[in-house]
């Protein structure tokens, strides 16, 4: 039995598909517009990608001058939304980015149009990403979306601290002990400043502790939570002593502050952030940053999760929107994007002029974290435990509760819900 909102996911978009849908027109022939050209339409949500985005769709315009794509920006918080009610009235965008998170509830409603036919025919190489990518986009053995980027975590520091702490900057030799070692030395409660920043989050940081120290999110057969397995727990119980060392502000304090202000403010030394935070950071006047590998204890792990170009299921314009998927998907799109600065792109061998772009920071360091990226917590249960995981991780970060007890009694709601949905 599926849980509620599982169920309630399911029950809306079995009704916006037949009823909304129904009017988008069937995934036959192209439909031309009156200037005789195939329109369809991109849509995404990141304003600070745009411009990237457009100058791609302009190259794809001037190879297929029969089709004409327009961009149309939704910011965040508005995108989801705008997309399940263009869905109920029949006017989804022909392709849109869709993020791993997102993809199951979509896949549930057949709303993204499955990629395999037209992957096989056209013989479109697929081993071109990173594999972990690929099957984050994938559902049911279904591909439906090409990846389109990938956004990897490393450790950003505070050169202008380290340098007055005589700390050495941290380079791949750092493991967990050499981390805690130098947020202790750099940690200074006069001057307001922590060594580190730890928060209850897990993209950012605690999926990245788990993930280094060999363990996973579930059993190979995804039946099984394992944050109640020993070297999950350990993971969990290292982040939370930056914390109980007063090495990093406490969950009370982000609650204030977040960990970017402290950050960019110059009241932490390090902190773990994504490559996305490359363009902010080094704006901020006076903040003399660097990067480096995730510190490691069995591994470097970090999380690699990016998103990827889906086609709306009922198209009326397959062909051209298959066509231009395959062109942003491939390596030229893939070059003019990593040339913007604004993502690393996916494709094999395009990610050299994003590392350019950022001449004064390793950039280096987020391509190479894609050997030992994961992005397996995304599963298609998530959205049901999701808010268990955030509560739980609360109580656990903020001394609560320990490690061990909240781990596993977490375990215990996660196979509760999977077992729910049998």
């Amino acid at each position: 039995m599926k849980t509620r909102r599982t169920r309630i996911l399911a029950i809306f978009f079995t009704i916006l598909l037949a009823v909304g849908l129904a009017g988008c027109g069937s995934s036959g022939s192209d439909k031309a517009s009156s200037s005789g050209k195939t329109e369809i339409t991109l849509a995404l949500w990141d304003a600070n990608q745009k411009p990237a985005m457009e100058e791609m769709s302009k190259a794809f315009m001037k190879e297929n001058p029969d089709i004409k794509v327009n961009v149309e920006l939704t910011p965040w918080d508005q995108y989801w939304t705008k997309l399940q009610a263009a869905a109920t009235g029949g006017n989804m965008a022909d392709v849109f980015w869709m993020s791993p998170e997102q993809i199951f509830t979509y896949a549930q409603g057949d709303a993204l149009l499955d990629l395999n036919d037209k992957i096989k025919a056209d013989k479109f190489d697929m081993t071109k990403y990173p594999e972990n990518l690929v099957d984050a986009l994938k559902v049911d053995d279904k591909q439906l979306a090409i990846p389109k980027d990938n956004s990897t975590v490393a450790l950003w520091y505070n050169k202008d601290l380290f340098d007055k702490a005589r700390v050495s900057y941290p380079d791949d030799t750092w493991t967990w002990d050499t981390w805690m070692d130098a947020a202790k030395k750099l940690t200074d409660k006069k001057a307001g400043v922590y060594g580190m920043l730890a928060p209850n989050n897990g993209q950012n940081f605690i999926y990245n502790l788990i993930y280094q120290n060999g363990s996973d999110f579930f059993t190979k057969d995804g039946k099984k939570s394992l944050y109640d397995s020993p070297k999950t727990i350990e993971a969990v119980e290292y982040g939370t002593e930056f914390i109980k060392n007063g090495y990093s502000p406490s969950i009370a304090d982000f609650s204030n502050t977040t960990p970017d202000q402290y950050f960019e403010s110059g009241k932490a030394a390090m902190v773990t952030a994504g490559s996305w935070m490359n363009s902010e950071y080094l704006s901020i006047d006076g903040l003399n940053v660097g990067v480096a590998p995730m510190p490691k204890k069995a591994d470097h792990g970090t999380i690699s999760a990016g998103m990827g170009y889906s086609i709306a299921a009922k198209t009326k314009n397959p062909d051209a929107a298959w066509k231009f998927v395959q062109y942003m998907g491939g390596k030229d799109a893939n070059l003019i994007q990593s040339k913007s600065g604004a993502a690393i792109s996916a494709y094999d061998g395009t990610q050299q002029p994003y590392v350019d772009k950022f001449p004064t920071i390793d950039a280096q360091v987020f391509v190479d974290a894609a050997k030992y990226g994961h992005s397996s917590y995304m599963v298609p249960s998530r959205a049901d435990w999701l808010s268990m995981e955030e509560d739980m991780m609360i109580n656990i970060f903020s001394g609560q509760i320990s490690a061990k007890k909240g781990c596993t009694e977490l375990a215990k709601q996660i196979n509760d819900v999977i077992a729910n949905q049998k």
